[in-house]
C-alpha cells in the first residue's frame, strides 16, 4: 500500500472541500482525516502543540465514528476556539470505539495562517473502507 496520507478533490461541489484518505490501520486512517480536516483550516505548520486534550467516543458502526470524530474537532474549533497539530488514535470494539489523545492550541489569529472555516462533514461520498491493502475514506467538509 503506498504511504499513509490524504489528498484534496477537487470539483466535488462549490461550497464543500472534500478528500481522499489511506493508512495501514484503522486508527491510522483516523489520525489521517484528522489531520486532513486540520490541514483545511489552517496551515498545521504555524500550530503549536501546548494543550493535551483527549476524546472517548463510541458509534454503531465504524463509518458513524469517523462521521463522530471528525465532527467533534469541528465543535472543538467553533465552541472552544482549539485547533489540534497531533493526534494519537486507537481504535477497539470492533472499529465502534476511539481514544484519542492530541496536541494543539487555541486559535491565534495574528500568528496562525487559518485557511477555511469548516462547518460540517457531509455524508456525500462519505464511507469507510477496507482493503487488502489497509483502509480508506472520502470525506466531503461543508464550507
Amino acid at each position: 500500500m503506498a504511504k499513509p496520507g490524504y489528498r484534496l478533490l477537487p470539483n466535488v461541489a462549490l461550497a464543500d472541500i472534500a478528500f481522499e484518505a489511506s493508512a495501514t490501520s484503522l486508527g491510522g486512517l483516523f489520525e489521517v482525516c484528522a489531520k486532513a480536516l486540520t490541514g483545511v483550516m489552517v496551515d498545521s505548520r504555524t500550530l503549536r502543540g501546548t494543550l493535551t486534550r483527549e476524546i472517548k467516543l463510541g458509534a454503531d458502526t465504524t463509518d458513524g465514528l469517523l462521521y463522530d470524530f471528525l465532527t467533534r474537532l469541528i465543535i472543538l474549533k467553533d465552541v472552544d476556539s482549539l485547533l489540534f497539530k497531533t493526534f494519537q488514535v486507537s481504535i477497539d470494539g470492533g472499529g465502534k470505539k476511539l481514544v484519542c489523545t492530541m496536541k494543539g492550541e487555541p486559535i491565534d489569529r495574528q500568528r496562525q495562517r487559518l485557511r477555511n472555516d469548516v462547518k460540517a462533514v457531509t455524508m456525500h461520498m462519505f464511507g469507510v473502507k477496507r482493503s487488502s491493502s489497509g483502509w480508506k475514506t472520502t470525506v466531503v467538509l461543508d464550507i
